[in-house]
């Protein structure tokens, strides 16, 4: 299992934070974890006018961004993660953040870790159908500031 120790001589934030789920979502972060999977990413994107992109699913805005799957870099998981959900090509410009996520569905707890990377857009065209079937992808928009209603708006508002 990682642990947030390893970032604290880099120049990287770390932070931990507890978020409320159901038992589907304690039981997903576990089952990744007994697979050895026990990181997700996500990456801050900027395109050349300064702009950030973002997902807006499950009522919220969020970084694009997802699990990291066997045999994959988180490099590499942030990059694919991106293309998927926002059809955009990015450079992975390094490791902004690390945040050990514990999930809690009242009774049972599971952890991960989540690694913000810093990206630049190769391309700024949007996917018009963002996300992989199944998921709940609403739209992908380029906005000038991070979004009121965000997911880790305060990390977020930080690292830009």
């Amino acid at each position: 299992m990682p642990s947030l120790v390893a970032f604290e001589d880099r120049d990287v934030l770390t932070r931990r934070v507890a978020r409320e789920t159901d038992a589907a979502g304690v039981d997903g972060v576990r089952a990744r974890a007994e697979r050895g999977l026990h990181w997700a990413v996500g990456a801050l994107v900027t395109d050349a006018a300064d702009r950030l992109l973002f997902v807006y699913e499950d009522e919220i805005w969020k970084l694009p961004g997802g699990g990291v799957e066997a045999g994959e870099t988180r490099q590499e998981a942030v990059r694919r993660e991106v293309r998927e959900e926002t059809g955009v090509a990015i450079t992975v410009a390094g490791l902004a953040a690390v945040t050990e996520v514990t999930v809690t569905d009242g009774g049972r707890t599971a952890t991960f870790f989540f690694g913000t990377f810093r990206g630049t857009a190769e391309s700024t065209a949007l996917a018009s159908d963002p996300g992989l079937d199944g998921e709940s992808i609403e739209t992908v928009a380029w906005r000038d500031s991070v979004p009121e209603n965000c997911l880790d708006r305060r990390l977020l508002r930080r690292l830009r």
